[in-house]
């Protein structure tokens, strides 16, 4: 009998038996029976549910292309197992082992029919879910002890001890002082006010030795929120030790692992104060400096490179204007595609480019006609505010009434000897509680304080970006005066001129955000909601 013999060895069996076992039984019995060894194929350290195609055991699908041709009489293999841990997959491969004229026999249980493959098929499934639910459980018993059940994670080291049998205890750490400096280093950092990237430069840029790799990435230092790690999250630093973060699953479509989160609900903490290398504050403070990020896509988290990044648009295709030679912007469409993409081959230096912007918000933006439209805007938003808020308290005010009436009446009461009768001295506590809740409720309701435009508050906003474009060209307190002005630009139009050389430039700017400079406000971010519908003008270019 043709006979193709299959392997697989799998990290799932704990290293229980080699292929080269599988393989010697099986040419055991093939000698016993006289049957022909024709081909083995053999997988390793692939588990039964990764599937069956090329790029998931390329040793499985190539024994049914194999068999494909129609001269083997049958498939043998150790057990079942062997075959797939999935009931489906292990009945497809059954069904076209049958199909080809051969039949899959196992060293365990002989011929595998159709009765046998389904028994044998969800057999095999629950093994594998059993055997990853006792690891799991076993990884938290470990946890429980206070030893780590996986890795060595980025600032520690193994630590070596053994146990009344003279054998080696896995899974004890110890703080390595070196690497878990740089731990405090990135924590203190990113607690200051650092970006993450700005931090893998730094430390790139010193030569310390990644965690894994050629050099540091920003994904390495602020992880994932929903799987809890990176360094920024690893709750062992401050003494945590926790276990169940994550799940292995099998993509049923292309049956590679893939690690799910899973809920908070579901992990298993357990303190370990030796380990810790990170102050409860130091914690809080770099938490909280993640937390302004939080909700944040990915373009809006990200510092931008450079002052106007992202802002300024080509006047002629509406491409981006981007840094196309060093320290020149340009349009990006001409960039990559030629005059075919846009006619706009004209470039500025950066410097210029901020010079002209910050000229024209200092010069243009405060112009008294732009604020007098605002300012109308905002007072027209004011009456349909005021008049929502007479009708929302009316209600309140009634009770308030009746309130102060009940208060009135026990005064009286106790003024006349009734403060004798506990009954009323209760009622009388009761009355002013709520008197004095409806009082609060109406003087926290909703009222839009008045713009008021004293005659020196275009002198005033001027001095502001004065002191911005100071501080601007400091390097050291620009990532903390950039927001600003960013937070007061919509977008920046990039136009040739009709000469032979120069650009046109036309700003809009968010006229709310301008007047919070001006009178000493954080300008809120571009983009943030609750601005009003006048707060964009245009055609500010200086003359």
């Amino acid at each position: 009998m043709r006979t193709l013999i299959y392997a697989r060895f799998s990290s799932e069996l704990q290293n229980k038996r080699s292929i080269e076992d599988q393989v010697t039984v099986c040419r055991e019995r093939c000698e016993r029976e006289a049957w022909t060894v024709v081909e083995v194929f053999t997988d390793y350290a692939i588990g039964g549910g990764a599937g069956f195609g090329e790029d998931q055991r390329p040793a499985m699908a190539a024994m049914l292309d194999r068999i494909r041709r129609g001269d083997v009489d049958q498939v043998l293999t150790d057990t079942t197992s062997r075959i797939a841990r999935g009931v489906g997959d292990s009945d497809f491969i059954r069904k076209e082992i049958n199909f080809a004229g051969a039949r899959l026999f196992t060293l365990a249980d002989g011929e595998i029919t159709l009765l046998t493959g389904g028994i044998k098929g969800v057999i095999d499934e629950h093994m594998r879910v059993e055997l990853a639910h006792n690891i799991r459980r076993a990884q938290k018993g470990r946890a429980a002890q206070g030893l780590a059940p996986a890795g060595i994670a980025y600032g520690y080291r193994k630590l070596l001890k053994y146990d009344e049998k003279g054998e080696p205890i896995r899974g004890l750490r110890e703080i390595d002082p070196e690497t878990a400096a740089i731990v405090l280093r990135i924590f203190t950092e990113h607690a200051a006010g650092k970006s993450v990237r700005d931090i893998a430069g730094g430390l790139n840029a010193d030569g310390v030795a990644p965690v894994s790799g050629k050099f540091w990435r920003s994904n390495t230092i602020s992880g994932s929120g929903k799987r809890g790690d990176g360094i920024l999250r690893n709750r062992l630093y401050r003494g945590e030790l926790v276990v169940g973060r994550t799940r292995k699953m099998i993509d049923p479509r292309t049956r590679r692992v893939r690690i799910k989160p899973q809920p908070e609900s579901e992990w298993s903490v357990h303190p370990v104060p030796h380990l810790r290398i990170i102050s409860d504050e130091l914690w809080a403070a770099s938490d909280a400096a993640r937390g302004n990020y939080t909700g944040l896509t990915l373009n809006q988290a990200r510092r931008p490179r450079r002052l106007l990044s992202g802002i300024a648009k080509c006047g002629r295709c509406g491409s981006a204007y981007t840094i196309v030679r060093p320290e020149r912007w340009g349009c990006s469409a001409y960039r990559e595609g030629g005059a075919a993409a846009c006619s706009n081959e004209r470039t500025i230096l950066n410097v210029d480019l901020e010079r002209r912007v910050l000229g024209g918000l200092a010069d243009k933006l405060l112009d008294p006609d732009l604020v007098s439209a605002f300012v109308k805007e905002y007072h027209t938003e004011h009456a349909r505010r005021s008049k929502d808020a007479q009708r929302r308290d009316a209600g309140l005010r009634k009770k308030l009434t009746e309130a102060e009436g009940r208060v009135a009446r026990l005064v009286e009461a106790i003024a006349t000897g009734g403060g004798e009768f506990t009954e009323l001295r209760a009622a009388m506590t009761e009355a002013t509680r709520e008197r004095d809740a409806i009082r609060q409720t109406l003087s926290d309701s909703e009222t839009l304080p008045v713009v008021a435009l004293h005659p020196q508050l275009a002198d005033e906003y001027r001095r502001m970006v004065r002191n911005l474009e100071e501080a601007l060209s400091d390097p050291a307190a620009r990532d903390e005066a950039g927001p600003a002005l960013r937070a007061m630009i919509d977008n920046i139009v990039i136009t040739p001129k009709d000469a032979r050389q120069g650009v046109d430039i036309e700003l809009t700017g968010h006229l709310a955000a301008m007047l919070e400079v001006a009178t000493g406000k954080a300008p809120k971010s571009r983009g943030s909601a609750g601005m009003l519908s006048m707060e964009r003008v245009a055609g500010i270019e200086p003359a």
